[in-house]
């Protein structure tokens, strides 16, 4: 009986530590839950069908391009394709559709050509069958050496396909180059109404924001074009040029000569001698210099580069005023209504014009290999 009544009493004794750790763990436990109350932050918790909105940075929308090409007498007009699709593989462009302002069988092929070249083969072209046709040096060449899937007699008229582009974009997202004859633009504003379509000139209103425009010649204050340099892409289809300029309902933003063709001083060319010989742009300057890439006055790629990429540190511009445009394609410049028209000015840096900088930046595009 004794060792048992002894036994009882251990069994309570160890009971009563038990008790006693456990209460010292209990009060442990509430003491650290007060500290981690007191020094460090509380936890949400979020509910599994709550939406959380996390702010992102927006990145900027790639600028929707049409580009509208004289694709045959100069090699600028392939310069500033190569740069329009180097600019697209950055993300900073689309490239919706390429239309062609030259009867020369050949040029919307080689348009075609390049588009499949850098990838992009099934970019629409679209072609005009009443229009200028003059000599080229380049396009049979290129069309019938290089790869191109394009069909003259399957193809689509150029208004008509800016009526189908434009009719599917957003209102005002649509920046419109040209880089040549107006006569595109011209059968554009002349369009009618159809079916319930919009017509040209309303189609434009609602969905173009800007028309790039490269020509005109911007000399002296007032400016003024007598036409001594000469304005190749008015004068040769010069009925065009006067409607579609007299009557574009939008922005308007020439590149003027004298700040991107002769007698600029800005050229580039030669380092296309570093790209494959299965480049077509390559041989484009090839086959117009009739041998080694050389350089050439940098009009279209300056078109192209402020289309997409705007001022930048590039250049300046003067946003008062109007082009008053006569029959004769000569010009002046004059303040006395606003058109929402502007012209292109070469920006100084440290007294003198960026010239270099300008051609730097278009040169590294020009030689930009195709996206893989």
């Amino acid at each position: 009986m004794e060792c048992k009544s002894i036994i009882e009493t251990l069994n309570k004794i160890n009971m009563c530590f038990y008790l006693r750790g456990l209460l010292f763990c209990l009060i442990n436990l509430v003491f650290l839950s007060c500290q981690s109350k007191s020094h460090y932050p509380a936890v949400r918790n979020i509910e599994p069908d709550r939406e959380v909105s996390v702010k992102v940075p927006a990145k900027e929308a790639p600028v929707k391009i049409i580009f509208d090409t004289d694709m045959h007498t100069d090699c600028d007009d392939a310069g500033a394709l190569a740069v329009l699709h180097a600019l697209a593989d950055k993300g900073e462009c689309e490239i919706l559709s390429i239309m062609c302002s030259t009867k020369d069988p050949y040029s919307a092929p080689t348009i075609d050509a390049i588009n499949t070249y850098f990838g992009r083969p099934d970019i629409p072209i679209g072609i005009i069958r009443k229009g200028v046709y003059r000599y080229s040096k380049y396009t049979k060449v290129i069309a019938e050496e290089f790869p191109n899937n394009f069909s003259i007699e399957d193809a689509t008229e150029a208004v008509q396909l800016y009526r189908d582009i434009l009719e599917k974009q957003a209102d005002s997202s649509v920046v419109i180059v040209t880089a040549g004859y107006l006569t595109n633009i011209m059968n554009l504003l002349q369009l009618p109404s159809n079916e319930g379509r919009l017509s040209g000139i309303d189609l434009v209103k609602r969905k173009v924001r800007t028309w790039v425009c490269m020509g005109g010649n911007f000399i002296g204050s007032p400016a003024r074009d007598d036409l001594k340099l000469g304005n190749v892409n008015f004068q040769f289809d010069a009925p065009a040029a006067y409607f579609a300029i007299h009557n574009w309902p939008g922005e308007l933003v020439f590149a003027g000569r004298e700040v991107c063709s002769e007698p600029s001083g800005l050229s580039i060319g030669e380092s296309l001698t570093q790209v494959p010989i299965n480049n077509p742009v390559r041989r484009a300057y090839e086959l117009y210099f009739g041998g080694a890439a050389k350089n050439r006055h940098v009009a279209d790629l300056v078109s192209v580069l402020y289309a997409v990429r705007g001022l930048r540190d590039y250049w300046d511009i003067q946003t008062n005023g109007y082009m008053d445009l006569r029959p004769d394609m000569t010009f002046a410049w004059k303040f006395d209504k606003d058109k929402s028209q502007g012209y292109l000015l070469k920006k100084q840096r440290d007294g003198k014009p960026n010239d270099s900088y300008l051609e730097s930046v278009l040169d590294s595009l020009l030689i930009q290999s195709p996206r893989p």
